[in-house]
């Protein structure tokens, strides 16, 4: 089940920059799942660089090429999540942002997905501010929701009274997915090819802007006490192991746009084990290295080539001046 992050965006860039990192995505999303042959796939959010301004007109034509790019086969399963870039922070976050992206993608803002006896817990964490908006409010309670049912079912007490009626969920520990991290207070403990670079990797993080609240986090982890969580935001990779027993995999970017190395995660889960491991995409230094250097061999290929057809057009220029002089 592969997871990653990406982003198409039709006001800001250059158009020929645009189609060059859309064609990029295209090709790597679709190598991938030639290769792979996933049952799922989740995008932790951010799918659009500007879903937050979009018009009518540019939402639909984002959606077209979207579903271009990330076409799939009917037996793989597509999972969108929430980001910011889709539906804006939280003080940009209205109803009818919220609501025209979770009818496209059939997502809502709450929502465990069972897949072979593995729980998937989707979390909408735009709306994990915590300040009792309407929105935030309506998902944390969902959660609230979500949580007593899932224990419910761990524990194997829906016969009792205060689980009766609830939603009945396989008895494991959820994944937890969703697009901002839960909170730390920097990179500074991220290693790795795709961590940081370092002149960022100890700047601190905001709560609520670069992650969640440290109380969203502790109420998230309390609840559903997750097996895994997997997270993006931040275009960089690391891990980090939350009360020294939650794992979290921050996911970097999908897109050359943000980054040099792109790359996405590949996971097998069942009820008893987690297996992972991340794939990297071709670095954009090399790829570009490898164009220029396919086009400068071209180039002398082709001077040589006139050359020699030159020299063979002088050849018998040559031979009859020769033969008009006797």
């Amino acid at each position: 089940m592969p997871v990653l992050t990406a982003a198409v965006g039709a006001i800001k860039g250059h158009w020929l920059d645009k189609l060059r990192r859309e064609w990029q995505m295209e090709r790597a999303f679709q190598t991938s799942l030639w290769l792979l042959n996933p049952e799922v796939v989740f995008i932790l959010g951010d799918v659009f660089d500007e879903g937050k301004w979009s018009s009518s007109q540019d939402w639909e034509d984002d959606i077209r090429r979207f579903k271009r790019i990330f076409r799939h086969p009917s037996d793989t399963e597509l999972v969108v999540l929430i980001g910011n870039h889709d539906i804006g922070f939280h003080n940009e976050m209205t109803k009818q942002k919220l609501e025209r992206f979770e009818q496209v993608f059939n997502v809502t803002s709450a929502r465990i997905i069972t897949i072979k006896g593995v729980n998937f817990l989707l979390v909408n964490s735009v709306a994990l501010h915590g300040d009792h908006c309407p929105i935030c409010q309506r998902v944390e309670n969902e959660l609230h929701k979500l949580s007593h049912a899932l224990n419910c079912s761990i524990q194997g007490a829906q016969h009792y009274d205060q689980c009766k009626n609830t939603e009945s969920f396989a008895p494991t520990a959820p994944v937890l997915l969703q697009h901002y991290p839960l909170y730390r207070v920097s990179d500074a403990m991220c290693t790795g090819v795709d961590a940081a670079p370092l002149d960022e990797r100890y700047q601190l993080f905001q709560e609520r802007y670069d992650v969640i609240s440290k109380n969203a986090s502790k109420k998230l982890l309390w609840w559903f006490k997750p097996r895994l969580i997997l997270s993006g935001h931040t275009h960089h990779g690391c891990e980090v192991l939350h009360e020294n027993l939650y794992p979290e995999i921050s996911v970097p970017s999908f897109s050359w746009r943000n980054r040099n190395n792109p790359s996405f995660i590949l996971g097998t889960f069942s009820r008893t084990d987690i297996r992972l491991s991340k794939c990297f995409l071709p670095e954009e230094r090399t790829v570009l290295a490898l164009y220029c250097g396919s086009c400068l061999i071209i180039a002398l290929i082709t001077l040589s080539h006139i050359k020699m057809f030159r020299r063979s057009l002088h050849l018998p220029n040559s031979l009859l001046g020769k033969h008009k002089t006797l």
